[in-house]
């Protein structure tokens, strides 16, 4: 009751001050905010994205004594003045820890801390806009005593001093404040909270006009689109986005731990443009040093800017010692660079460059490294590579894609390995597209061609070019309501220097009649396949133009049957889909056809219910055949999970089978039916999961099974990750045969340790074709692995060992190897967090 009579005399007081003289305190005009451009490139950031955790749940803080000495209180201690930072004289470190300054409950008090450093996906932060003279800022200040001093238009608080100013919050245990200028100058449990940063200090010194003003010994957090803290010996607040600190130390790990962090003589932190500054900064992790350097420049939210990345420093056999500095060039909002020059002491230096734009009709991405001189092949002379990728639109009709890559010689991704993320390790692709899509059609036309890098493979067994691929698409028409008419064609000049080559053209008109109803399906279908070649270097005896008019003729029924059932005590309706597919294509010899881009179908479940047993349009097969399939699902009635799905299938011939890829065999397929095709998968439990692919042939008696794919998956989350599989294909030639054994994990031991590895055994050779294992070890604010690897590039060659460590310092950087990357490859649902 006191105290709320010791406020409303406060209050009244301040009325009457109000009525007799103008308020000094200005208002503030509202923050525009400012977007980032959504078509912007997204930054080239050294920081990983973290995932949300729990919010913590400080404590209430301590409540203040409400009684005090006397009125005559002890003055504020004078604020130092604002240090040139250019000539900042030599003093004694900092101290090394975090003390409990920056513990203060008053700065986490409310404040989430579920990510650590800048907030992911945050690009721009709006800056404050100028004070608007014309407005006036009310203030409303609390104390338990009072006193106003008329003359020097100056108000005296004692005990319990609250100043609050729109958004803005300034607690003392005794203050004083200037009516004439705006200045408080407060000493005693000082605790001053802005928009994005709370501080608390021993004394202060701040202009509510100016939102300047300085603390002593503070404790700091900054909140909102970036989660920091820390504590040094003065702070100076030169705006609600700037501030700097002398002797500091500075953290982005949550209150209670401060495993890694910065102690600096001097620091500025510019949310305005997301950058901290460190002069005579020293980086700790663990209480161990790990870098110094005279000025540091790291971002403090998710934006690009323009500075040095984390190097990258590593060792291997073939390159020495491996040294990357890439430096990130901001040039515009919609372009940039990244310049990383690579010193391989085995090699000598490297040059690599990556430029992005974007604009309103097109991205464009060009990235390559070259080596003018190798010291381990100086014969080789220039070495390098390049990959460009495009893909561009005008209006809603024109689009292009560009994706073109290649490299100085054939060993040149074995020798630096492959940073060029090409789309095959044998051959590069160089490809350019333009498609038009028009009111129910649309046309493609490609050039493309491939750089092959593997010299085993003989000249004449390399892929064609294609200059040019002309693809057209129609859309299906109805007819009567009842017939749809498709109409497909391509046509395609095939290049080579060493094989048979020439022009090809393909039609496909169709007509189809389909019956579709919620308890299935009956989908008859005619087809007439044209295909005609104009052809250079054909084999002798063979002719040079040859066409095939070849009707087809398929019909696809499917039933559905459903029923409600008990799933190991959850209700679930279980489906029943018999299918039968029958194809009738009429037999035309095409031995005389060359192999532009046609192979034998991947046999499975699927590939049951496809027309052509080959992919491409060089061979037709012949096919009077049925295909019998039935599939059955497991559908959980609450969630609409899949519980369980079997599906089985086999196809029965009527006819042999004539038409064969080589053109030199005269081998007939006689089999009056297919292997068994089966896939089966089962959420075993909540957090298991299994699958399986199987191919039986019944007419083998020696090897009836000529695929078998079993994979066991365990993921109730992130944390937990067991992938067991074993795979084998028979194949039909002996270059696709293969038996391996493949298990992953990704498992905890502990709060903050994790196991990480991979083993992939080849049975039928009898080694390891590649392994890794290590430990994860890290919280919010950091990540340190650690691993081991061996891996076995070709069958001839000895296996390849390597050590690997990467450290995460969460609002700084990646320190060492990419392990990230490759365990996000190797383990299948691995995330990194």
């Amino acid at each position: 009751m006191v105290d709320q009579k010791r406020s409303a005399a406060v209050s009244a007081l301040l009325v009457l001050i109000a009525l007799s003289g103008p308020t000094s305190a200005q208002a503030l005009a509202s923050t525009a905010a400012e977007t980032y451009p959504s078509d912007a490139f997204r930054p080239t950031s050294p920081t990983a994205d973290r995932p949300a955790l729990p919010a913590l749940t400080p404590a209430q803080p301590a409540p203040q004594s409400a009684s005090l000495k006397g009125l005559e209180a002890k003055p504020a201690e004078p604020a130092e003045a604002l240090p040139d930072s250019s000539s900042v004289a030599p003093r004694p470190a900092p101290a090394r820890h975090l003390g409990p300054r920056s513990e203060d409950e008053r700065l986490h008090q409310g404040l989430r801390w579920d990510y650590c450093g800048p907030k992911p996906g945050v690009t721009r932060i709006a800056p404050s806009s100028p004070l608007d003279g014309e407005r006036q800022t009310p203030i409303d200040i609390t104390a338990d005593l009072v006193d106003y001093d008329q003359d020097a238009d100056l108000i005296r608080l004692l005990g319990d001093v609250e100043i609050l100013q729109e958004g803005r919050r300034f607690e003392s245990d005794r203050s004083s404040y200037d009516r004439s200028n705006g200045d408080v100058k407060a000493s005693g449990n000082i605790y001053l909270e802005l928009p994005s940063i709370r501080l608390v200090g021993d004394a202060a010194d701040y202009n509510l006009e100016t939102e300047m003003g300085s603390v002593t010994k503070p404790g700091y957090r900054m909140s909102g689109n970036a989660n920091l803290r820390g504590q040094a010996e003065q702070a100076w607040i030169l705006s609600e986005q700037q501030s700097r600190y002398q002797d500091i130390i500075y953290t982005t790990c949550p209150p209670g731990n401060s495993d890694w962090s910065i102690a600096a003589r001097e620091l500025e932190l510019d949310q305005q443009s997301g950058i901290g500054t460190a002069r005579h900064a020293r980086i700790r992790f663990a209480d161990v040093p790990l870098l110094y350097t005279p000025y540091l420049s790291f971002p403090i939210d998710s934006r690009r800017r323009s500075g040095f990345l984390i190097p990258t420093l590593g060792s291997a056999e073939e390159t020495g010692t491996d040294l990357s500095l890439p430096y990130y060039w901001n040039i515009a909002p919609n372009m940039d660079a990244t310049i990383t020059p690579r010193y391989m002491s085995a090699r000598g230096l490297m040059l690599g460059a990556q430029f992005r734009h974007l604009s309103s009709f097109q991205r464009f991405e060009i990235d390559g490294e070259i080596l003018p001189n190798d010291q381990k092949a100086e014969d080789e002379g220039v070495r390098g590579a390049y990959r460009i990728k495009q893909a561009g639109w005008l209006g809603s009709r024109w689009s292009s894609s560009v994706d073109y890559a290649a490299v100085s010689d054939d060993e040149y991704l074995q020798d630096f390995g492959n940073r060029l993320d090409v789309t095959s390790v044998r051959n590069l692709s160089q490809r350019a597209d333009v498609s038009y899509k028009g009111d129910g059609w649309r046309m493609l036309g490609r050039i493309q061609q491939f750089q092959t890098v593997d010299a085993s493979i003989d000249p004449e067994n390399r892929p064609y070019g294609q200059l040019p691929h002309i693809e057209l698409d129609v859309d299906p028409g109805t007819w009567g309501k009842l017939v749809e008419l498709d109409f497909d064609a391509q046509y395609d000049y095939f290049d080579h220097n060493n094989a048979v080559h020439g022009s090809r053209l393909v039609a496909i008109p169709a007509l189809r009649a389909p019956l579709r109803r919620s308890f299935g399906h009956l989908i008859p279908r005619a087809r007439l396949y044209y295909t005609g070649y104009d052809l250079t270097d054909q084999d002798e005896g063979a002719p040079d133009q040859l066409s095939h008019l070849i009707p087809s003729l398929d019909i696809d029924g499917k039933l559905i049957f459903e029923r409600e059932v008990d799933w190991l005590g959850t209700q679930a309706l279980q489906t029943l889909e018999p299918r039968l597919y029958y194809v009738l294509t009429a037999y035309e010899d095409q031995a005389d056809n060359p192999l532009f881009d046609t192979t034998a179908l991947d046999f499975s479940f699927s590939s049951l219910f496809r027309p052509n047993r080959f992919t491409g349009y060089d061979r037709i097969s012949d096919a009077n055949r049925l295909t019998v399939g039935l599939t059955s699902r497991t559908i959980a009635n609450r969630s609409g999970d899949e519980l369980l799905r079997t599906s089985i299938g086999q196809v029965y011939y009527f006819d042999k089978r004539r038409v064969q890829l080589d053109s030199e065999s005269d081998a007939v397929e006689n089999d009056v039916s297919s292997s068994l095709a089966g896939e089966l998968s089962a959420r075993l439990h909540q957090d298991w999961r299994a699958t399986a692919s199987l191919q039986w042939n019944p007419n083998e008696t020696e090897q009836p099974w000529e695929k078998q794919v079993l994979q066991l998956r365990y993921a109730p989350d992130s944390d937990h990750l067991i992938n067991l599989a074993y795979r084998y294909n028979l194949g039909t030639q002996e270059s696709e045969e293969y038996e391996d054994t493949d298990l992953s994990f990704k498992m905890p031991l502990g709060s903050n340790v994790k196991l990480v590895g991979r083993w992939l055994y080849s049975m039928l050779n009898d080694e390891t074709v590649e392994a890794f294992a290590g430990i994860e070890v890290g919280r919010c604010c950091w990540r340190l692995r650690l691993l081991g690897q061996q891996v076995k590039r070709s069958a001839g060659e000895p296996a390849s060992t390597s050590v690997m460590l990467q450290l995460e310092l969460a609002g700084l950087g990646s320190f060492g190897n990419q392990i990230d990357k490759l365990l996000e490859r190797g383990i299948y649902g691995y995330q990194s967090n």
